[in-house]
This record gives C-alpha cells, structure tokens and sequence, in this order.
C-alpha cells in the first residue's frame, strides 16, 4: 500500500488536525519593531527600529520544526523593512506550553545607523554557557498580537533593549 495513502487515511480517520495547526497563522505577520543598544566598540549605539512583515513570528509545532522540537521564532523581516533595525532572528525552545520567561535564547540583530553603516549583528546567544552573556526574554500574547521583549548583555558588554510586536 502507498505510505502517503497510509498517513492521509490516518489522519482522517482520527480527525487529526493539531491545535496548532487550527491556531492564526504564524507567518506573515505585521510587525513592529525597536532597539536601543548601547557600550557598543563599533559605532552602533543608538535608538532604532523598524516596521514590517515577519517570515515567521510564533511557535512552529516539533511536527514542523527541522530540530523536532517545538520553538518560538521570530525572523524580520519577510521582504525589505521601512526603518532601521535591517534584521531580527530570535529563537528559543523555551517559548511553548505557555511559558512567558526565559533567560534561554539565541538573538541577532541587525542595524542601520544614522550615517548609513551596517555594522556586524548584535548576536546575543544567552544558551552559549559563556558567563559574560545574560539576558531576560519576556513573551506575552493577548487578542491575537504577541509581544516579546529582550534585554541582555553580551559578551563585550554590549547591552540590547528590544521590543518585538507581531499583529
């Protein structure tokens, strides 16, 4: 018998749609976006931000996840921003079952500063075990919007406020 026939029956037999999979789509979403990073060796200190559309902004399910485990992603954005935060990659396993604190996550961040430089992303990867790196992610979700909020230090001594709103 075809497998593919095999896992189509299954699922209609057992009415198989996770809840996941009924919840809002996770991509697509408009989303805003602001930073303020300071004590930064190359030029990147300042205020910033961005507004847009995420590639992804919420839990992707361990049954699509290429890990096998469930994750809250946050990727901006999904084509060219108005602003000048350039790119936000945010990850953490942390983030499901209803969990809204995490000192576990891996954070890039890219910027376009004020005389047009690009420098390199603020990269703070807080599940690194390196003791200079610490930081705090705070995830909330009412009427359909999900805010996460990330302050931290990296290994320089670099800080990051940031605050995501996906809608």
């Amino acid at each position: 018998m075809n497998p593919r026939l095999v896992i189509v029956a299954a699922c209609l037999a057992g009415g198989a749609v996770s809840s996941a999979a009924q919840s809002p789509s996770i991509n697509g979403r408009t989303t805003t976006a602001k930073a303020l990073i300071a004590g930064s060796p190359k030029l990147r200190d300042g205020s910033f931000n961005a507004s847009g559309v995420s590639g992804v902004c919420g839990v992707i399910p361990k049954e699509a996840s290429i890990t096998g485990e469930a994750n809250f992603v946050i990727e901006f954005p999904n084509d060219t921003p108005t602003g000048t935060i350039t790119s936000i990659s945010f990850g953490s396993k942390e983030f499901v079952g209803g969990v809204t604190r995490s000192t576990v996550f891996r954070l890039s961040v890219g910027v376009l500063t004020a005389n047009g430089g690009r420098p390199p992303l603020y990269v703070l990867n807080t599940d690194s075990g390196n003791a200079k790196v610490s930081g705090t992610a705070i995830l909330s979700e009412a009427k359909g919007v999900t805010t996460l909020r990330v302050t931290g230090q990296e290994v320089m001594g670099e800080t990051i406020d940031l605050t995501v709103v996906c809608s």
